[in-house]
Formats: C-alpha cells, structure tokens, sequence
C-alpha cells in the first residue's frame, strides 16, 4: 500500500469524526448568528466573513484533534482492523465525541448567553474554580434532564450512522505510513497553530462579528496559555525612556509636584491643610450593576429605590466607568489606583502582595483594614491578594454559619454579607479603632437566587429580580447602620465592580462599561453631581481627598473633588485590548502591536489617528506594565507630625458642629459651585501644592 494509499484509508476511518467537527462547528456558528441578530448590521460582512474566517479557525482546532485521534490507528495491529474490537472502540468513540460536540454547543450557547464572547480566559477560571462553577451551573440549569438529553442524543446517533462509522476501519496500512501520516498530521497541527495570525478577525465590522468568526475551542486553549501578557513583546511601545517621560509628564498634569526626578518613580506626596478627617468607610464593591439598571441613570423598572434615594442625597458620580469586564478588574482599579494591563488582573498574578494600596493609608493611619467577602475568597485569588497588602479577611468560610441563612453557588445573600459587615465595625469600635472596609457583593449574579419574600419578583428573577434584590440589601444596610453609634462618623461609598455586559457593536464602547459611583455620608457629604468622565482608578485619591488625608501616593488616579481641568484620562479593557479615552478619543492597543482609534462610535481612519493621543496611551500602559516596581508599598504617612494630628479616639466629632451646621447650609443636588464652596461643603479647606 502507497503513503497516498494508506492516508486515504486513514481518512476514511476517521471522515465521520471531521464530518462531525465540522458540521457541530458550523452549526454552532449559525446558532450563535441567530440569536444574536439584533446586535449584527445589515453590513454583509457581519453575516459573511465570520463562517469565512470561522472555517479557517475550525480546521487549525480540528488538525490537533486529528492528530490525537490517529494515535490509536497508529498502534493498533493490523490483524485488529477491522474486527469486532476494533469496531466496538470506534462506535464507543464515536458516541464520546458526538456528546462532547453537543456538549460544546450547549456550553457555548450559555457562555454567550453571559459574556456575549466565544469560549475564553473566563472560560479557563471557570475550569479552575470548579466547585464554585459546577455549584453555579447546577444552581441555574437543569443540568441533568441536559446531561440525560444528550446523553440520549449521543447514543441514538451513534446506533443510527454505526455502519457509516465503521465503514472505513479496514484495510490497515503499513505500520511505517501510519506513523508518517501520524506525524505529517501533528506537524500540520503545529503549523496551523503558529501560522495563523490573531489579527485574521481584524477586518470584520463589530465586535460580536469578530466573536463569531472565532472558535471556541481555540480560544479557550489559547487563552489557556496567555493567562499573563508580555506588553513589550506583543503591543506597541516607546523608547522607555521617552516612555516615563511621557506618561510622568501626563500624570503629573493634576497631581502634586513628584518627589524624585527618577523616571520609574510616581511618588507624590499629597499634602492637605489641617488633619484628616477620620472618618470610618464602608466601600461595597456591587457585583455587575450596571448604571443602566438604575431610576437616577433613567431605567423606569423601579429596581433600584434605594440607591436612587443615595445618589440624591450624596455626591454622584454620572459618568464613571469600570476598568474591565470582571470583578477583580474592578477591586484592582480601585484598591491600586492602577490602569488595566493586559491580559490578568493583578490580583491573579505573581507579586502582587506588598503593593501601595487604599489600605495602606488607612492602615498607616491606625485604621483597622478588612476585606469583606461573600463568597470564599480564594476564588480569583482574592483573599491572597488583600491579606498580602495588610488587610484582615472575612469571607464565607471564616463566616459563623449560625448568621447565614441564605447562600447559593457564589456566596451568602447581600443581607446576610451586609449584617457581617455591620458585627465587625462593631467589633473595631468596641477596640477603639476606626475601620475601613472593603466589601465585594455576589447576589447580582447568575443564578440570580435570592432570600424568598424579600421583594416582589419570587426568587430566582433573573437580573431584575437580582437588581432590585441587592438595592434592598442595601436599604437594610444604611437603615441598620444608622441605629449605630459610629454611623454619624462613616461615609459610604458604592461603587460597580464591572457592569452587566460590554455587548455591542464595537469593541471597548466606553458607554458599555458606564457604572454607578455614589459617596454617602449624611451630614459630611452634601447633594451633588460630578459629571466629569472619570474611572474607578480615581476612586481612591478622591475618597481620601474628601478625607482631608495627607499621605505619600504611588496612585495613577486622579482627585476628582479638587480637580481643576475638565478631563483627564480614563481607562478601560477587555481582557487583550487596553484603552485610554481623552479628548473625546478612545486609543485602543491591541496584540500584535495595533493600534485602533474610535471617536464616538466611529473607527478612525488609520491616516487620521491622532498620534499624540497614541503615544500617551502606549505611554501610560507600557509604565504601568512595570507594576511590580512602580506600585510597591511605601510608607504613606509623611511625617509623624501629620499622623498625631490625624489621631483622634472612635466617637469623637471629625468636625466643628459649626461646619457641620455649614454643609446643610450649603445643601443642593445640582447647581454649581465654586472650588471654595464645593470644599467648605465637603470639610476641607483645599490642598497645598
């Protein structure tokens, strides 16, 4: 028998298995298109190129494939083809692949469901974190009426297509040729992987189109392997010299003076006039709330009362926008004061303990510092992150299972979450200490299960019913709070981690990842609206500017209560693609040393990008790669001096009753003010520069 001979017999034996591939490849494309019509243009393209493209990355997944499934026809004697054994495996194998292709377009169908992607990085957590997941999947799908379905499915068209199946198991060739088919197949594998660009999606119109052109196989190995992304090697960069220039020089446009003229140093020193206002904070990070969902952004569902009632009576932020996709995009941004870098979120990658974060100045401060979880917080590795930057945890497990009375798959019911965190400010004040906690939420969350009788959609509702669920929580929350002696001295800040979805027509949509941002403090923080674009890397510097700190900063963030100009950068990301917005240009990097350029919702013409807008973004993300440097802890506190002056005991009033008495005075939503007037309001007489 021929090599030519013997590699037609061999794709003969294995035809019903690529037939298979193909044909669930395609078909799940086609499912995905369908529902998602209303997101796709008229533009040809967009139904077009992604089963073009689609095809190419179908056959670079199905060669690897190919290759494994001829291990067994490469070792199998000749005087078994064929035979009842061998048919036998065949037919079993046949059937393991027919249920794990239906199983594939099922999972798929849900992930995009959620995340409006293929199969990716989120893909890959979730294989990590299995019991949370598998708890979750179990909690939200019928999953074994599913199994049993495909289960059925699997063996029915097994029994069906046998003899088709079986057709090609003999003749057998040479043992020779089949170990050179063999390894003609796995270098053709290899080949396809390393030759086919990421950019082959590049051309098409949108986002989802780009989705679909993908396969969800292939990227959930690829991103498999690029957990963590070299900046230098794989996007655009600068000299790095002209790099820290560049991105100091940006920084440095709305913050004190830096201390050092070393170019891998941001150190500041920021500098308030008198002592800190020390003030107790509760920081709830809200799982996936979308500003969208609430009353004071225009949603007329009536979901978010409480919340509503918040943004009125406290300082509002109207257009902040989360960093990422996830929630440990968010709790970096906001812990680190920090931009998105590609690929992780910090939390999740090595070194990232010791870093200068919100907690440090607290902590310097004698603050007792706790993260606050309701599930358990080794999933993402946060509960290693935030003990490795000096924070006490409280999460699920360490939780007395005697207070929990209501949990699913990702954590304890916002209720049951918010009365812990209530029990330890109790527990800080009683030792004399005030307290800073950072609380992370999970009832906004698929499965979307909640305490019965707490609101009127019956558990589970979905995402209004989850919505609505977590604003009463917190209602229960400030109304428990406020019977507290330390309530008159806590602000509260309320802040999305990352929004319900970033689905759209283009990719990194600004509006997209539009969030809520309410700081709450009745009596401290009078009515007001900022309406400056801004992003959850300015929350710190500007809770600690109403705090009237003085501290030495390592942040990228800007204060937003001080600011002088009207813009500044903002950063958001997807997992590969970072991006800075300003001066009404969004600049995104992208792998493979791209660039793109949006105005509004418009892609830029390559020889119209504004070039000075690229090379501040590529400035920024490329310092900010550096993060195991630029972000190590320091000491905040600047002197001793400064920090005695900030001491005083839990209780006592952190301002005059006669400046209290001011801020009612000066209450109003949403007319201007002066800088003058908006610090007197806020209890700090200005910074020194």
């Amino acid at each position: 028998m021929t090599f030519v001979q013997s590699a037609n017999a061999i794709f003969r034996r294995l035809r019903p298995f690529v037939v298979l591939f193909l044909a669930a490849q395609f078909l799940i494309r086609l499912g995905l298109t369908v529902v998602s019509i209303g997101n796709l243009s008229l533009d040809p393209l967009d139904w077009m190129v992604p089963f073009l493209t689609g095809f190419w990355f179908d056959i670079v997944t199905l060669l690897p494939i190919f290759a494994v499934f001829l291990v067994v026809p490469s070792l199998l004697p000749a005087s078994w083809a064929g035979k009842r054994f061998d048919r036998a495996v065949g037919l079993l194998a046949f059937a393991l692949f027919l249920f794990l292709m239906v199983m594939q377009g099922v999972g798929e169908y849900f992930f995009w469901d959620e995340f409006t992607t293929r199969f990716n990085f989120i893909a890959v957590d979730y294989l990590v974190y299995t019991q949370e997941v598998l708890q979750n999947i179990m909690e939200s799908y019928p999953v074994v009426p599913l199994l049993a379905g495909i289960g059925l499915l699997a063996a029915s068209g097994t029994f069906l297509l046998r003899r088709q199946v079986t057709a090609g198991f003999a003749p057998h060739p040479p043992f020779m040729n089949r170990l050179a088919i063999f390894a003609a197949t796995t270098g053709a594998a290899v080949a396809g992987v390393l030759l086919t660009p990421d950019s082959i999606t590049r051309p098409m119109p949108s986002a989802i189109a780009r989705e679909l052109g993908g396969n969800g196989l292939y990227g959930l190995v690829s991103a498999f392997f690029s957990n963590e992304i070299d900046f230098a090697n794989f996007y655009r960069t600068l000299p790095e010299r002209q790099a820290a220039e560049r991105a100091r020089d940006l920084l440095a446009e709305n913050h004190e003076p830096f201390e050092s003229a070393d170019l891998n140093d941001i150190t500041r020193d920021i500098r308030a006039e008198g002592p800190m206002l020390r003030k107790n904070v509760i920081l709830v990070g809200m799982e996936s709330m979308s500003a969208e969902f609430m009353g004071a952004f225009g949603n007329p569902k009536g979901l978010t009362p409480n919340l509503d009632r918040l943004a009125s009576e406290g300082l509002l932020f109207t257009e902040m926008r989360a960093t990422g996709t996830r929630t440990v995009r968010g709790l970096e941004a906001i812990a680190l004061s920090v931009p998105p870098t590609p690929g992780q979120s910090i939390l999740r990658r090595p070194g990232s303990n010791n870093l200068f974060t919100i907690g440090s100045v607290f902590q310097d401060s004698d603050y007792d510092t706790r993260f606050i979880y309701g599930g358990y917080g080794y999933f993402d590795n946060m509960n290693a992150f935030f003990s490795g930057n000096g924070f006490g945890i409280v999460d699920r497990g360490t939780m007395n299972a005697a207070n929990v009375n209501f949990a699913n798959a990702w954590g304890v019911s916002d209720e049951v979450l918010y009365d812990e965190v209530i029990r330890q400010a109790d527990a800080s004040v009683k030792e004399g200490k005030n307290f800073f906690s950072f609380v992370m939420t999970t009832s906004n969350h698929r499965p979307f299960t909640y305490p019965d009788g707490a609101i009127d959609i019956p558990s589970p509702g979905g995402r209004d019913g989850a919505v609505k669920y977590s604003d009463h929580a917190i209602g229960e929350l400030v109304n428990k709070a406020a019977a507290k002696p330390w309530f008159k001295d806590t602000v509260f800040v309320f802040v999305a981690d990352h929004t319900a979805s970033v689905a759209g027509r283009i990719e990194l949509d600004m509006d997209k990842y539009h969030i809520p941002c309410i700081i709450w403090s009745p009596g401290f923080v009078a009515p007001r609206r900022i309406d400056r674009l801004a992003s959850q890397v300015d929350i710190a510097p500007s809770l600690l500017a109403m705090l009237h700190a003085s501290y030495r900063s390592r942040f990228f963030g800007d204060d937003l209560i001080n600011a002088d100009e009207p813009e500044r950068p903002v950063y958001i990301s997807n997992y590969e693609k970072v991006a800075m917005i300003l001066h009404g240009r969004t600049t995104i990097l992208e792998p493979k040393k791209q660039i793109v350029q949006l105005k509004g919702d418009e892609v830029v013409r390559q020889d119209a990008i504004d070039q000075q807008a690229v090379d501040s973004t590529v400035a920024i993300y490329q310092y900010a790669s550096h993060w195991r440097d630029i972000s190590r802890r320091i000491p905040s506190a600047l002197d001793s001096v400064t920090l005695a002056l900030g001491r005083r005991s839990v209780g006592q009033p952190a301002q005059p009753e006669a400046t209290r008495a001011s801020v009612q005075d000066h209450t109003h939503h949403t007319g201007a003010l002066t800088k003058p007037a908006r610090q007197h309001i806020l209890g700090m007489p200005g910074r020194s520069r």
